[in-house]
């Protein structure tokens, strides 16, 4: 089973985001993520059983905390743009402490840690862009668009089922903090 951990948004917060996405679209050939699909990855786990894994995460402990949505920016860089992404203001460190418990328990699992994590929802995928100057001015633009906050009271363990139409996303199991 394909497997990933999650923080799974309002859907005003996803709404929100995928609006704002359609203005995208004239940069060139991308992939939006749908609006049911958008979610801030704690955390890819690829093929795996979610039985031992449930087990050991239920031993995470954290706190609720707000979680502001902020600012746009790319991955890996603006010279070679294939990720756009809304980020994390606002409790964006609790989210790197949430994923850095969630690397000490799963590193006994035998999984390997992420060398760079920043906390983000992805909006889309970039396959060629036809106007990167373009791009990359309205990124700029967009460093401090307010996209809204919301209370994080659990994360998820999701299921990611790849299609010609997209992925499919299952909620396998949910831990609260």
């Amino acid at each position: 089973m394909r497997l990933f951990l999650a923080i799974n948004l309002p859907e005003r917060l996803k709404k929100r985001l995928f609006k704002f996405a359609q203005n995208l679209k004239g940069f060139g050939r991308l992939k939006l993520v749908e609006e049911n699909n958008i979610h801030l990855t704690l955390k890819f786990l690829g093929e795996a059983g979610p039985e031992p894994l449930i087990a050991a995460l239920r031993a995470i402990q954290y706190k609720p905390f707000m979680l502001s949505l902020r600012g746009v920016g790319v991955f890996p860089n603006p010279d070679y743009i294939r990720v756009v992404w809304a980020g994390c203001e606002k409790g964006a460190q609790d989210v790197i402490t949430l994923h850095n418990k969630i690397e000490e328990i799963l590193k006994l699992n035998d999984f390997k840690k992420d060398k760079d994590f920043h906390p983000h929802a992805t909006l889309a995928r970039v396959k060629f862009p036809n106007d990167k100057r373009g791009l990359v001015d309205f990124i700029r633009e967009n460093q401090g668009m307010e996209f809204g906050e919301f209370k994080v009271e659990s994360f998820e363990l999701m299921k990611s089922e790849l299609s010609r139409a997209g992925p499919r996303y299952e909620l396998i199991e949910g831990f609260l903090l």
